[in-house]
Parts: structure tokens; C-alpha cells; sequence
């Protein structure tokens, strides 16, 4: 395949222009990136300069993708980058942050228990007050209960142990097998971790000694909540601004079924650019706040499971002055569960901020500037320019007829256009406009498109051929659009593969051996030789009746439990 070879040519060489550069660069990425942006009808290549690549066209290529990335400024390496952030980002998993935490914390924390686990049985008492001090050291890390260099902490739950494991028991448990002495650690760090939180729960607790989880869960969803908002208020102030502009700049007539305007078109998809930019930035924002949405609601029904224990333990308390271990001990170690899953819920919201902020930063502040300075410079050429080139809908969907894609037209159903005016994007190259009705256009695909207005709706739906046509071509060949509605992947997917080689449709094999009887039909082989359908068809009707013939009964003659029933006469079971 000449494009696949000179793709991976072209990737080859950009990687070793970042090295000059001294950029780190993921080479997934420099793949990912060249697939994508050969497709551009701006910056990439024609098929005709992949199939038979000229040095011109291939130099041009390199350096235009060298430059976009070190360039900050540049939105398409800005979506790019936002895209590949948000699928490689693993951490806006919760299930995914709590095993690399838990596997992170275990493997910190064996030296500790190897540590705990290598006392002797015939432990001197110096020995077993070492072991009592690690215990409660293991104790405030395992449950995350502060900082285990703090004094006062470890006092409180040396306060703790003691009330659970007395110093007798602490010779008993050098006693034991090591697989036991780790789960008794482990049950025993249980309960004590939860008589610690129990005992400063409230606003009579230590807070400047032990942790709250529930005080750090309350700071860290306010400050991200404000985060958010903060950023997507931006975002949506800034699509607003150059949809505003862009909405200036044309006039779409769906009556004469015409598009006016003055400044050229390839001029405004400079300002279209930023608009992308920033829905692109705003769709991550959103799609990272759903799952931190999420993983508030789980922290509610942690918080009401933690406060409904913390009542079950206060009930238990003031009932008796005495009470059992069995009784009450089981509620220490739910408590302790109930405040790790918590835990984990804090550094889902930590991952979370930190993916927030790699995407924000991806945008930066001057893009901003640039994009009021580009605004401007536009509204004055629109100014200067003082006569308005009209053209038909049909004519600026001829205009892209000559573009070439291999973009799946159903891959459309997975991608969110609805919220912008397909007939708007098809008869401007890709200009993004606000939609307000949506309609489906084709019965056999679960395609939602969106349009301004009822009326380009049915325009679309008269000349639904040469729309769609021209609509594929238009988003396939723009990779700002290809990563806003998140068909980057469906369009490189074969590509990015290895080349594959077809089998042959023959294998010739030495050894192979040739069915040559032909025309026996003996009970044996008839089955296997016969060419005639219906000889299968009688011979399954026949299985059929003698599996329908066969009794479900178990009992027979010979196993009735007789010693040579052959020979006896008994009634038989029917005859009962």
C-alpha cells in the first residue's frame, strides 16, 4: 500500500525533526497525528501525493506539522492534543483510579508488614514494644488517618490498640503462623483505624491531628465545582462571541436558496477555527464533569452510609456500660471500609482536576486575544469590501464534489452533529452555525442532524443525495470537525493497522489426501458421498423420530436391582 508506506515515512521523519528539537514527543501520537492531518483540506495531502509522493509536497508536509506543534496558538494541534488527552486519559475511570491506588499503596506498604510479620515467637519485651509502635504506625498509613511522624496521632491510636489487643494478646500473635498473623494485622488495623475515626468524628474531633475525609471531600468538590464553572463559562462565552461574528459576516437564504457574502470564505474558517477550538475544549470539560458528577453522587450515598454507622455505634454505646467485642467491633470495621471508599472517591476528584487542567492549559490565555484580534480584523475587511459575491446552495455543494474521502458515511450515527446546522457546514466548507431543530433524514441510519430552521430541514430533505454527499466530504476532510465530532478514529482505523497480507485463495499441501469414492452408498459412507439434499433431510427426520422414541424412564429390566433378572419372573413397574 504506497499511502500506508509513505505515512509511515513521513511519521519517521517528524519524529526524528522533534529530536533535533529535544521534544519528547509519544510516537503513538506523531502516528495518530499525521494519519489524521493527511486528510486536512487545508494542511494535509492529496492522494495523488501520497501515491506518488513528490519531495516538494512531502517537505511541505513535515514542516507544516513541526511548526503546528510548537506553535501554542495553532487550535487544529490544540484539538488534536485535547482529543488525545481525553483518550488516553485512563484516570476519568473510577474503577481504574481505585486499583492503581490500592496496587500503588500495597506495594509501598509491604516493607511495613514484612517488617511487622518478621518477629520471632520468643519475642524479648523490647521486641514486642518495637511491634506495638509499628502496628499503630501501619495502622494511621493503611487508613490514611494523618501524617504517622505525628506524636499526638500516634498516641491516639496507641489508645486505640490498646483497648483491642492487650499486651498478652501481643505475645499470642507472635504465636501464630505468618498467613494468620497477617490477617489478624489486617482485621486488627480494621477496627482500630475505625475507633480512631469514630473517636475524632464531630466537631469535638482532633482535626489539627487526624484527617477528616469528609472535611477534604467538602473543600475539594467546592474548589472543582468553581473550577468548572469557571472554564466552561469561558468556553461558552467565547463559541458566542464567533458564532455572533460568523452569523455578521454571511447571509443564508433559504427562500432564493442562496449564501451571501463578502469576505472570503477562507478567511472566516480562520475565525470558524477558533470557534472549534473552544466547543472542542468545552465538550471535554463536559464529558470530565459528568464522571465527576458521578462520583459525587457515590460520595453522597458513602456520606449517608457513613453518618448512618456513626449513629449505629452511638446507639450500641449508650445502651451498655459493657459490651460485647462481637457486638460492636464488626461497626468499627464497616466504618474503616466506608472511610477508604471515600478515600477513594477523593482521588478520583484529584485525577480528575489533574485532566482538567492538562486540557485548559492546551488553550491558552493568548488564544483568546488572538481570536478578538482576528474577530476585528475581519468585521473591517468586511467593511472595506464593498460588493457581496451570491452563490446557491447548489452551486457550493458542486464545489466540493471534487474532494475525495474514505470516511464512512454510517459512521455518522456515533458522532453529536445535532447541535450545529448541517446544510450551514455544507454549503460554507465546514463553518460552524447554532442549530435549533433536529431532524432524521435517513430511516435506515440513526443519523440526528441539526439545522437552523424547519425549512433548511427540507431542503435537505428534497435533495437528500447530493446533501449527504456533499456533508460526508466536507467533515471528512476537515480534521477540526473530524475531532469535534469525534471521528478521528473511525476514519484512520484501517490505516493504523498493519498492513495485511490475504491468504491464498488455494493452498496447495503435499499430503493432502482427495475424497475419491464417488458412488458408494452403503450405510457406512453414503452419508458422506451423497450430493443430493434431500437424503440429509430424510436422514435428520429419522434421528428426529428415534430420539423422540427414546423414554426418560431409567429403569430397566437389568438394573431393577435383581441378581440375574434375565432369568426371574417379577411384575414389572407399568404393571403395579
Amino acid at each position: 500500500m504506497p499511502r500506508h508506506k509513505t505515512l509511515v515515512s513521513i511519521g519517521h521523519r517528524i519524529m526524528k525533526r522533534f529530536h533535533q528539537l529535544d521534544l519528547r514527543v509519544d510516537k503513538e501520537f506523531v502516528i495518530y497525528m499525521v494519519h489524521l492531518l493527511a486528510r486536512d483540506r487545508r494542511k494535509g495531502l492529496l492522494k495523488s501525493d501520497l501515491n506518488k509522493p513528490t519531495a516538494c509536497a512531502i517537505e511541505s508536509f513535515v514542516n507544516t506539522i513541526v511548526d503546528s506543534y510548537v506553535n501554542s496558538k495553532d487550535c487544529t494541534m490544540a484539538n488534536m492534543k485535547m482529543a488525545w488527552v481525553m483518550k488516553k486519559g485512563v484516570t476519568i475511570d473510577l474503577e481504574y483510579v481505585k486499583k492503581q491506588y490500592e496496587d500503588k499503596f500495597q506495594t509501598e506498604l509491604q516493607l511495613l508488614i514484612k517488617d511487622i510479620l518478621q518477629y520471632p515467637e520468643t519475642c524479648s519485651k523490647l521486641q514486642l514494644d518495637q511491634l506495638f509502635a509499628k502496628m499503630q504506625v501501619f495502622i494511621v498509613v493503611c487508613y490514611n488517618l494523618g501524617s504517622p511522624k505525628n506524636h499526638v496521632l500516634l498516641k491516639l491510636t496507641a489508645q486505640a490498640l490498646n483497648s483491642v489487643i492487650g499486651r498478652s494478646d501481643l505475645q499470642n500473635y507472635v504465636l501464630k503462623k505468618k498467613y494468620h498473623r497477617l490477617e489478624y494485622l489486617q482485621r486488627l488495623s480494621a477496627t482500630v483505624g475505625g475507633i480512631v475515626i469514630y473517636n475524632n468524628d464531630g466537631p469535638d474531633g482532633d482535626r489539627e491531628n487526624v484527617r477528616s475525609v469528609v472535611d477534604d471531600l467538602e473543600m475539594a468538590q467546592k474548589n472543582t465545582e468553581a473550577a468548572f464553572a469557571d472554564s466552561m463559562g469561558r468556553a461558552v462565552k467565547m463559541q458566542s462571541t464567533c458564532q455572533a461574528a460568523l452569523d455578521e459576516l454571511i447571509n443564508i437564504d433559504h427562500k432564493d436558496e442562496t449564501l451571501t457574502y463578502r469576505v472570503p470564505l477562507e478567511h472566516l474558517d480562520r475565525l470558524n477555527q477558533f470557534s472549534v477550538t473552544y466547543f472542542m475544549l468545552h465538550r471535554c470539560l463536559t464529558t470530565l464533569n459528568e464522571h465527576y458528577q458521578k462520583t459525587v453522587y457515590l460520595i453522597e450515598v458513602e456520606q449517608k452510609r457513613y453518618q448512618c454507622v456513626i449513629c449505629k455505634i452511638d446507639d450500641t454505646l449508650s445502651m451498655r456500660t459493657a459490651i460485647d467485642s462481637e457486638l460492636i467491633f464488626p461497626h468499627f470495621v464497616y466504618l474503616s471500609q466506608v472511610w477508604g471508599n471515600l478515600n477513594n472517591f477523593l482521588n478520583h476528584i484529584v485525577e480528575l482536576n489533574k485532566l482538567r487542567e492538562q486540557v485548559e492549559a492546551l488553550v491558552v490565555d493568548d488564544l483568546m486575544t488572538l481570536t478578538k484580534a482576528t474577530i476585528t480584523e475581519l468585521q473591517a475587511l468586511h467593511k472595506r469590501i464593498k460588493k457581496s459575491k451570491v452563490c446557491t446552495f447548489e452551486e457550493r455543494m458542486d464545489a466540493v464534489k471534487d474532494l475525495q474521502t474514505d470516511g464512512n458515511f454510517c459512521k455518522l450515527n456515533k458522532a453529536d452533529i445535532k447541535e450545529f446546522c448541517s446544510l450551514a457546514m455544507t454549503i460554507t466548507n465546514g463553518l460552524l452555525m447554532p442549530a435549533q431543530v433536529t431532524r432524521k433524514l435517513c430511516s435506515n441510519v440513526d443519523i440526528t442532524f441539526g439545522f437552523r430552521d424547519p425549512r433548511y430541514a427540507r431542503f435537505a430533505e428534497l435533495r437528500f443525495e447530493p446533501f449527504i454527499a456533499a456533508f460526508r466530504k466536507v467533515v471528512f476532510n476537515n480534521a477540526n470537525l473530524a475531532l469535534l465530532f469525534k471521528l478521528d478514529d473511525a476514519l484512520i482505523e484501517q490505516e493504523l493497522q498493519d498492513v495485511i497480507v490475504e491468504p491464498p485463495k488455494q493452498t496447495d499441501f503435499q499430503g493432502q489426501t482427495e475424497m475419491v469414492v464417488t458412488n458408494d452408498l452403503s450405510p457406512a459412507n453414503w452419508i458422506n458421498v451423497t450430493w443430493n439434499a434431500w437424503d440429509y433431510h430424510r436422514e435428520t427426520i429419522h434421528l428426529a423420530n428415534i430420539r423422540k422414541q427414546q423414554t426418560n424412564d431409567s429403569q430397566t429390566n437389568i438394573s431393577y436391582g435383581r441378581r440375574n433378572a434375565q432369568n426371574q419372573t417379577y411384575n414389572c413397574r407399568q404393571h403395579k
